[in-house]
């Protein structure tokens, strides 16, 4: 993997790229796994040639000034498209990812070849609540495990959500920013789009959602909906798993995502 600058609208992100293959784009969540390079987009770049965005405001990424919701992040990776030359990809998201993602299958559908979609924001069931993520402080790392992991003790958890307390300035800026990024686009309405849901019969991608069947920030029922208002889309759940799919249970994830895209997981 590489980290490559790219500009996009005059500003510089950050571009993960790495592997062989059709191209793929991946659109990584609020976790900005896309950074550390995970075990997922090692196993995807077998078979593709992996393109993973850091979205702006995130790890060095520009333009978060420009970015006020999510049709901004839409206009934002049209112009990544085109800066690529691609016509049509392939599109993996995972949470805010699968959000950004969606809208643009929905509003672009001739954009997106395959889609794959793990625990993916973007509709609001009003009797299915989400957990509001953005609630939780600094001291409540023990909470914020336990709302994205099905098991709090997993390795990755510490990772993903470490105790505050005594890090490093550089790694608390960089976790800042990210969440203030994000909240340009999920704080009001909350991780959702109200116009999405009308949207998502134009989408002509076939789309695999999966979701951990243990997700309690955005509960499984968004997942089914997700399944019957995609076209041509089918749910996998993915049993003893929290919301981060991609960290907790990574080989699940990876064997369902490539035998969607049509390649065959590593032995």
């Amino acid at each position: 993997m590489e980290l490559q600058p790219t500009e996009v609208r005059g500003h510089t992100i950050q571009v993960a790229v790495g592997g062989d293959g059709p191209p793929l784009l991946y659109l990584h969540s609020a976790a900005g796994e896309s950074y550390v390079w995970l075990d997922v987009l090692n196993g995807l770049a077998a078979h593709h040639a992996v393109h993973a965005p850091l979205h702006p405001g995130f790890f060095g990424s520009e333009g978060v000034e420009d970015i006020h919701d999510i049709e901004d992040l839409v206009y934002h990776y049209l112009a990544f498209l085109d800066g690529r030359d691609w016509e049509r990809v392939d599109v993996m998201g995972c949470s805010l990812g699968g959000w950004i993602a969606l809208e643009i299958a929905a509003r672009y559908p001739e954009r997106v070849g395959r889609l794959v979609l793990a625990a993916s924001a973007g509709i609001r069931l009003p009797d299915v609540p989400m957990q509001d993520m953005f609630r939780l402080q600094l001291g409540q790392e023990d909470q914020a495990r336990a709302l994205l992991f099905h098991d709090p003790s997993h390795p990755m958890a510490r990772l993903v959500v470490p105790t505050f307390e005594g890090i490093d300035d550089e790694t608390l800026a960089a976790f800042v920013s990210a969440m203030a990024a994000t909240a340009r686009v999920a704080w009001n309405p909350y991780l959702h789009d109200p116009r999405l849901e009308g949207l998502l019969g134009r989408v002509t991608a076939e789309a695999l959602v999966v979701w951990g069947q243990d997700d309690r920030l955005i509960p499984p029922a968004y997942g089914e909906r997700l399944a019957e208002l995609i076209p041509n889309a089918r749910l996998e759940l993915v049993p003893e798993c929290g919301h981060l799919i991609w960290f907790e249970r990574p080989a699940q994830l990876l064997e369902a995502a490539l035998a969607h895209l049509g390649a065959a997981a590593p032995a």
